[in-house]
């Protein structure tokens, strides 16, 4: 079984950034360099390159970066993506890191980014929890508004009685595909 390193980089606006990206990948001695470039139509889908790598990586390979901000993603996203790698096998290597981070080994340092990223997911469901019971507390309320019991005796009517298919009901109800159909399977 052959043990890859493999190189990945991002290209920006800034060509000197990429060119040291890719002297410190050299400097590594990656087996082969993806290049992920902004093409035509990738702004819907912009890492396809690495998309392809994490399809191919296999245990004991190495995925080599420049620095985190080569991935593109957030905290959270880094997190999740460095969790799909070890649960290859593989392992994730940061070539440069800032300031006093550079002094942790890779290990560590996602170490790190994965209790900031969990740290993020709580704070993110405390602030979500507070909302919903702040807007509770001023008689909002979440999810989808009802629809009235003549609304879905008009539904049931109308698929009962084929004469209508279930989008021109929701076309005609003013509701959602989805609303029709379940109303239907209610019964």
């Amino acid at each position: 079984m052959t043990v890859s390193k493999i190189g990945y980089a991002y290209t920006t606006e800034d060509r000197e950034y990429l060119t040291k990206e890719l002297e410190g990948l050299g400097i590594y001695g990656c087996d082969q360099i993806a290049i992920e470039t902004d093409s035509e139509g990738s702004a819907t889908h912009p890492h396809k390159e690495l998309d392809m790598i994490m399809e191919k990586i296999g245990e004991n390979d190495s995925l080599i970066v420049y620095e985190l901000l080569c991935l593109g993603k957030s905290v959270i996203q880094l997190a999740d993506f460095v969790k799909e790698l070890e649960d290859k096998g593989a392992t994730l290597v940061i070539i440069h890191k800032e300031g006093k981070l550079a002094e942790l080994d890779d290990e560590t340092y996602i170490a790190f980014i994965k209790k900031m990223a969990e740290m993020e997911k709580m704070i993110i469901r405390e602030r979500t929890s507070r909302g919903l019971e702040e807007a509770r507390r001023h008689g909002r309320v979440g999810g989808r508004p009802k629809i009235s019991e003549e609304t879905v005796a008009r539904i049931r009517f109308l698929y009962e009685h084929n004469k209508y298919t279930l989008r021109q009901i929701a076309e005609e109800c003013d509701i959602s595909l989805g609303t029709a159909y379940k109303y239907i399977q209610e019964k």
